[in-house]
């Protein structure tokens, strides 16, 4: 109880999936910018386990994640807490993957895809 009450995270990619065309993807235009995963700290830390996200194709869309304050609101709404922010940068058009998990062992290197992958689709700005 105390590890929830003092670090969070919130995994903003999954507020942008949305369905076209039968579709289930994150959809963005080049150039566009957007949230994808915040990390509060907290004491005692993550023991090892640090959320992470990854795009396969960092030349379609790159993922930056900076030292931030940011508000996790589920875990103590309105407290502000250090922490990082990362952001997904649309880049050129294609299609890629995001991968998600343990910051430590992410690996877009493998040929092996994990099953909880989100699919990212970059369009033409309008």
């Amino acid at each position: 109880m105390l590890l929830q009450a003092c670090a969070g995270s919130r995994a903003s990619y999954e507020t942008l999936i949305e369905t076209k065309n039968d579709t289930a993807a994150i959809y963005l235009s080049v150039g566009e910018t957007k949230e994808v995963l915040a990390i509060s700290n907290g004491f005692p830390g993550w023991w090892g386990i640090y959320p992470g996200i990854a795009s396969l194709s960092p030349d379609i869309a790159s993922v930056s994640c900076n030292a931030e304050r940011s508000i996790i609101p589920f875990r103590s709404p309105g407290v502000v807490l250090g922490g990082e922010v990362c952001y997904l940068t649309a880049n050129k058009l294609g299609e890629t993957w995001l991968i998600h998990g343990n910051k430590y062992n992410l690996d877009i290197s493998s040929p092996e895809l994990p099953d909880d992958k989100v699919k990212l689709i970059v369009t033409k700005a309008e």
